[in-house]
């Protein structure tokens, strides 16, 4: 077979928000020989395809391409046609990372990854991407989401016309109305700096202005699926000195979660409050 090299693919951008996800430990994974471990990285890949899977099949997700590629997830959706349309379309993007996040988290395997916006060519067929909005996410996600959590690229901001990043998220998570009110989420998907009464959230530094609050719904719920996250960071926490910072983190965050929560009259059970005081 001779090798056409005046062979070309005509690579078109469209504007496209673009979400870059990493499992954080991947390689310890792969060179692993504990069967605990090949056992996670079977559910990783299961976990990941069967939430692709399900998210195809919600109307308002139709439009999200998406790559896995090892240890990363890709996720696209192009621009819609003015800035409410944006809004709705990246709303949709967030929650559905906020499945795959929250869903694995559940089966210990935690996400670091970032959300950009930008020029994208996105072949989901081909598994074929790239792009400045690509470029963007993968970096933010490698020097600035640090922690497991997904952090947003701040730019977004000024362009859907926000002063701030506190009326980004007020509007992205429906505030005015109570909230989100879809079935398969909480009442919030951006993390808000802020508590009911007003008062800033201390517990975490305030070092990146947007992140998917991944583990809200799972609060907000108080049920078996609390106590399993917890046990999970418990599992985690003291197993590694180079890794400790990031379940620290993840501990913070859970904790400012579930006192937003007790201001909302939702206190979680007396077994979370404890294991997360001993942690």
């Amino acid at each position: 077979m001779d090798i056409n090299l005046n062979a070309a693919v005509s690579i078109q951008y469209e504007k496209s928000y673009v979400a870059f996800l990493d499992v954080l430990g991947f390689k310890n994974l792969v060179f692993s020989k504990k069967k605990t471990d090949k056992t996670k990285l079977d559910q990783y890949f299961g976990v990941v395809n069967s939430a692709i899977e399900y998210l195809s099949r919600i109307p308002s997700k139709k439009n999200i391409g998406s790559i896995i590629i090892s240890d990363s997830v890709i996720f696209s959706v192009p621009h819609g046609q003015d800035i409410d349309d944006n809004l709705n379309r990246l709303r949709h993007l967030c929650v559905a990372v906020g499945i795959v996040q929250q869903y694995l988290g559940l089966k210990n395997i935690w996400l670091r990854g970032a959300i950009s916006s930008g020029d994208t060519y996105f072949d989901s067929t081909k598994s074929q991407v790239v792009g400045p909005a690509y470029i963007n996410s993968y970096l933010l996600e490698e020097y600035t989401a640090i922690w497991p959590r997904v952090v947003i690229d701040s730019k977004i901001i000024e362009e859907l016309k926000f002063q701030s990043a506190s009326q980004f998220i007020d509007e992205i998570n429906q505030s005015e109305n109570g909230g989100l009110h879809f079935s398969n989420w909480g009442s919030t998907i951006l993390f808000n700096w802020r508590y009911p009464d007003g008062k800033p959230v201390t517990l975490i530094d305030q070092y990146v202005a947007l992140f998917i609050d991944y583990l809200s719904p799972v609060v907000e719920e108080n049920g078996r699926n609390l106590i399993k996250i917890i046990k999970n960071i418990e599992s985690n926490l003291y197993k590694s000195t180079v890794t400790y910072k990031k379940f620290r983190w993840v501990v913070d965050y859970l904790r400012s979660i579930c006192e937003r929560e007790i201001m909302n009259d939702n206190v979680a059970s007396s077994e979370a409050i404890f294991r997360l005081d001993n942690l």
